[in-house]
């Protein structure tokens, strides 16, 4: 390794990118053309599937303290509540997600970043780039002039409106959804008498610590989101518009006409932090991997803000491109490698830009009679277990899988490679922690974690400076059989995981050690 790769864009996506690889050593340079961090709450929810990719230079206990964990969804029709869903988290140690502005979710990997010894270039832009065999050549504007610099791979981590993808000439395929939407981070308070309309649930009236709220209505939909016990995230569904309408940003009174005209909540905003008329977009380009030069995040992708996907999407992509990448340059794998970030990370941006898509278009409805059969249908799913279920995977993101990758191995249990690791309780010097845990690093050298069963012997298993070992009944316990029954393993079997937290293969030590040698 000599010159740094490049990462473009220090929102949490380049962030992310930018700590896996220092994680491994990786030379690099992390520039944005901001002059600061933001300071806007924007994204608002870390899922559990995020938590365990960054798990391993932040341990998800740092992140438990920071954020409200997210309990369900209240749904309302004209004001009236007719059902909820709640999150079912049976099973997992790690909650479902956190509710935390991406604002300090950057604060969190900016800190971790420069106690690695990485400082962010502020007010550095990418001007252009060309390709040129196995570097890239970039001209940087810095507040120094320019600079030009070349780098062996370049992130494109900036954005919707990126440069990296501007620069490769790329369609940014999709559509403009023909909606306004209206925006505040707001303050509010309880005060009787501040909305005409009676409550007649208690939901209507109370702030309810970590509970969404979802109406339907004729004026269009309205959702509330908590940030912190008194702060929430509004938005308000806000008519047609075309390509050319202006923007204009609400006011407070503007937001608080909607609250009175569309539920009964008797909520007085008293201030807001950030205000906003926003639109949505649903586009993602083809193609991910240009030879050296690589779209991670928005800057691949875009879509809609239902179920709070887009900056745990983004993270994982720079996650998975990040352990890969580091891999080639440290010579301990082929090139080719780098090919699967496409094959792995875009099936899963098209089925966020599907179902986010969907969950939008469900609330973006003014018609009463299939609102009523929406609402009586919500009332009873809401109710089965199965669902509840279901709905917390595909938030949580416990159901993102590659199960069809190249890089999957053979499996001899009930988890299929490509799977993320199960969250479920062990213990560790008598602790009860999750089985995350298991992951972190011992050293820079390590990039796989081998998992082996109680009655495994070491000696018959691979061996490599990348590797590392932790047995059951030696590194860790698990009392309670949630770990030997979830993966239900013989007990002489070992299970293969990647750096993003990825179950490679499982099985014997020839399943293992063939998985090892295809990947190198």
């Amino acid at each position: 390794m000599d010159s740094p790769l490049l990462v473009v864009g220090a929102g949490p996506v380049g962030l992310a990118a930018a700590l896996t690889l220092s994680r491994f050593n990786v030379p690099l340079r992390i520039i944005d053309r901001n002059d600061a961090p933001t300071t806007l709450s924007k994204a608002l929810v870390l899922w559990r599937r995020s938590l365990i990719n960054l798990d391993p230079a932040i341990p998800y206990e740092t992140w438990l303290g920071q954020g409200m964990v997210p309990k369900g969804l209240h749904f309302f029709d004209q004001g009236a509540y007719h059902a909820t869903m709640t999150l079912d988290n049976s099973g997992h140690v790690l909650p479902p997600g956190l509710l935390i502005p991406q604002s300090n979710v950057e604060a969190s990997l900016i800190d971790a970043l420069e106690k690695r010894g990485v400082i962010i270039e502020r007010e550095t832009c990418l001007e252009s780039f060309e390709r040129k065999g196995d570097r890239v050549l970039c001209q940087l504007k810095t507040p120094q002039g320019t600079e030009c610099v070349e780098t062996p791979y370049l992130f494109g981590c900036d954005g919707a409106h990126s440069t990296v993808r501007h620069g490769l000439g790329l369609d940014f395929a999709g559509e403009s959804v023909a909606q306004r939407w209206l925006l505040g981070d707001i303050e509010v308070n309880v005060k009787d008498g501040v909305n005409p309309h009676t409550p007649r649930d208690a939901r209507e009236r109370a702030l309810s610590h970590g509970w969404l709220y979802s109406t339907n209505s004729d004026q269009g939909s309205l959702q509330l989101f908590p940030i912190t016990d008194t702060r929430y995230r509004i938005f308000v569904e806000a008519g047609m518009v075309g390509p050319e309408t202006p923007r204009q940003d609400p006011t407070i009174a503007d937001l608080q006409a909607s609250l009175i005209e569309r539920t009964r909540l008797q909520w007085k905003i008293t201030d807001a932090y950030w205000l906003a008329d926003f639109r949505i977009n649903e586009r993602q380009v083809s193609q991910y991997v240009h030879g050296n030069v690589f779209l991670a995040g928005d800057a691949a992708h875009v879509h809609s803000p239902a179920g709070g996907q887009g900056m745990n999407t983004g993270i994982q992509d720079a996650v998975n491109l990040a352990w890969k990448t580091a891999l080639v340059m440290r010579g301990a794998a082929d090139a080719s490698l780098l090919e699967t970030y496409q094959e792995e990370r875009h099936p899963v941006a098209a089925r966020v830009i599907k179902i986010s898509g969907r969950a939008m278009r469900m609330t973006m409805n003014t018609n009463r009679l299939t609102r009523g059969v929406q609402d009586v249908i919500q009332s009873i799913v809401t109710h089965i277990p199965a669902v509840r279920k279901m709905v917390t995977s595909i938030l949580a993101e416990d159901d993102v899988k590659y199960l069809n990758s190249s890089l999957s191995g053979e499996s001899e249990g009930k988890i299929e490679p490509g799977v993320t690791m199960p969250d479920v309780p062990i213990e560790i010097d008598g602790q009860s922690v999750s089985s995350i845990q298991l992951l972190r690093p011992e050293h820079e050298s390590v990039f796989y974690t081998l998992i082996l069963m109680a009655d495994a012997k070491p000696a018959l298993w691979p061996t490599d400076p990348l590797l590392q070992c932790r047995q059951l009944g030696q590194d860790f316990r698990d009392p309670e059989r949630h770990f030997q029954s979830t993966f239900g393993l013989h007990a002489d079997s070992g299970v293969l995981v990647r750096p993003d937290g990825v179950i490679a293969a499982e099985g014997s030590p020839s399943a293992i050690r063939t998985w090892l040698a295809r990947s190198s």
